[in-house]
């Protein structure tokens, strides 16, 4: 297979996402691979030129053993073409056996065009670490009812749901019902985690300012997250009505951003407060009737003496499921039921939560045993809650509620915010940052270079030539279309950097990594280029680059005002050839009108 022009460079500008690439041609299964760092350098591979046949061959020195199935069917090409092209892209995660022991991989699949052929692109990344902690957690999951619990409060209903850059601290509210509404709280600011003390004096109820301003501190909040997951806390607010309990859950968004929502839960929390009350001569008689007290859908009662239960209440979703109304051994049914009544990622989490000892322990230690997961159902999987308490010695009570559409709303509002995060980030122009990205991206490296970081970067400014002759000449149209061949070329040169619109005009690279090592051939690559633009009536950019000097930089603007004024340097002596070039631009794009 032919690929050394089509691929080569497309394989290197990937090699910096994946560890390994292929090319698989759709037709005939000839395939090209560039191993450019990891495992896949030193794996002894069968190499034909049947991508498919090399495939099943190195399946069974290579993957995993209990992968190995489950690789075959994914990475075959009855299933594998058919899914990317229905679908667009295929993800998929796998074990290789390195010096003998597993190692965690993703494989991302893709449909790729080159001269008139379809082909499979095909990204390999080492994800062992995160895969790991991915499944320590969730072996915690069905260890701790503290966690269980917390999933169960995602599922609330909210009334205010806050988005939160951890890169420059920047907040915005996106949703706000009536209590919140009558709150003097700013929907969007700067600095979250210094807002949030200055509002608690006044918004949040006297008692509760301490354990907010304490818990919510923001090295406290990132030490949850980043151990639990999620991180839940109820307190009171000030409304025109008195004190109002509110319930609050944090998440990871992704690595950068935190999604905090915020939930009326007054009502019941008074009820429950009342129904501790009414139970106050029995703590566990208490947390039983708190349970009962939730909305159910399925509720079992279960005979720890015999193991004997009995359901007494099912709701739609249950009905439809192949459920025995009683038996004699709960707990041997349950890992029956498991595998065909629980969605399939979800059974090893319920098989191992519910195992006899491990739920009585958990209850004789907590008091109450909670959990998340997933129903089959005729429409789908389904979410549901699963609490567990005593009813006496003898018994246990486990009621099911069905959150599904609690759990989906919050995920698709999640989804919401952060895109329209980004949007606000991005230029409608030519999609790449804006303005706005570029000051949260500058702030950042403030912080570094005052906190004495070591940081090495250089900033380069291009400033777009001939853009009024083509706006005056040819109307608006054309000019965006001129700054979109700009941004193009400038995000070509710096590929591996982030680019920003700044102006109309004005495009600035904060230039890391490679692109910094290599800035030199860089812009003498894009000055041969714009030369060349320049002759065939082509964008023209002129562009300067300045290097941050520890030793004398303060801040980036200085940096900035360095790489401004080169750039103005350039661009005056591109102005050498003005005529030439605005005449030629003008024949190019058909002018009617003469300089």
């Amino acid at each position: 297979m032919d690929t050394q022009f089509t691929f080569a460079d497309s394989a290197i500008a990937l090699s910096l996402d994946y560890e390994c690439v292929f090319f698989v041609d759709v037709e005939n299964a000839n395939y090209a691979m560039y191993a450019f760092h990891g495992n896949h350098k030193s794996l002894k591979l069968s190499e034909s030129s049947d991508f498919w046949a090399d495939t099943r061959v190195n399946l069974q020195t290579v993957v995993y053993e209990e992968d190995r199935q489950s690789f075959n069917d994914t990475v075959s090409k009855e299933y594998l073409i058919p899914a990317v092209q229905n679908d667009g892209v295929v993800l998929y995660k796998y074990r290789i056996l390195v010096d003998g022991q597993p190692v965690w991989y993703s494989m991302k699949v893709v449909l790729g065009q080159s001269r008139g052929r379809s082909y499979l692109i095909i990204g390999v990344n080492n994800i062992d670490k995160q895969e790991r902690e991915r499944l320590a957690l969730e072996h915690k999951a069905s260890k701790s009812a503290t966690y269980g619990q917390i999933v169960m409060a995602l599922a609330e209903r909210y009334d205010a749901l806050y988005m939160v850059d951890l890169e420059t601290d920047h907040y915005i509210q996106y949703k706000s019902e009536r209590t919140f509404c009558e709150l003097s709280i700013a929907l969007e600011g700067d600095d979250f985690f210094n807002q949030l003390r200055k509002d608690a004096l006044s918004v949040i109820y006297k008692d509760d300012v301490e354990l907010i301003t304490d818990a919510l501190k923001r090295d406290v909040l990132l030490k949850e997250l980043n151990e639990y997951g999620v991180f839940t806390l109820t307190y009171r607010l000030n409304t025109p009505q008195g004190p109002q309990y509110v319930k609050l859950v944090a998440v990871y968004s992704d690595k950068k951003h935190v999604v905090i929502s915020v939930t009326n839960v007054d009502a019941r929390m008074r009820r429950e407060i009342e129904l501790k009350k009414k139970a106050s001569k029995s703590e566990v008689y208490g947390q039983i009737v708190m349970a009962l007290a939730e909305r159910y859908d399925a509720l079992y009662m279960v005979d720890l003496d015999t193991n004997r239960y009995a359901l007494y209440k099912a709701e739609r979703v249950f009905s439809e499921l192949s459920v025995a109304l009683e038996g004699e051994d709960f707990f041997n049914q349950l890992q029956k039921d498991a595998e065909t009544v629980i969605f399939k990622e979800d059974v090893p989490l319920i098989q191992a939560a519910l195992h006899r000892e491990t739920l009585l322990k958990e209850l004789d230690e907590q008091g109450m045993f909670t959990v998340s997961y997933r129903l089959n159902s005729p429409t789908g999987p389904v979410f549901v809650s699963l609490v567990a308490v005593y009813s006496d010695k003898n018994h246990i009570v486990i009621s099911i509620t069905n959150i599904d559409a609690q759990v989906r709303r919050e995920q698709k509002i999640r989804e919401e915010a952060s895109l329209a995060y980004e949007k606000a980030r991005r230029d409608d122009l030519t999609g790449i940052k804006n303005k706005n990205a570029y000051g949260e991206f500058e702030k950042k490296l403030d912080q570094q270079i005052q906190s004495g970081e070591d940081v090495e970067f250089a900033i380069a400014i291009c400033d777009v030539n001939g853009l009024k002759v083509v706006n005056d000449t040819q109307g608006h149209i054309a000019g965006d279309k001129y700054i979109r061949m700009a941004s193009k070329l400038v995000c070509e040169t710096f590929k591996h950097s982030p680019v920003f619109r700044v102006g109309g005009d004005e495009f600035v690279a904060i230039l890391r990594g490679s692109d910094f090592a290599r800035r030199e051939k860089l812009q003498k690559d894009l000055s041969e280029i714009v030369t060349q633009n320049a002759k065939e009536g082509k964008v023209v950019v002129a562009c300067g680059i300045s290097v941050f000097d520890k030793k004398q930089d303060k801040s980036v603007s200085e940096v900035f005002e360095r790489a401004d004024a080169m750039m103005y340097k350039d661009k005056m002596s591109l102005k050498g050839g003005r005529d030439e070039i605005i005449n030629t631009i003008i024949r190019t794009i058909g002018a009617r009108t003469s300089v």
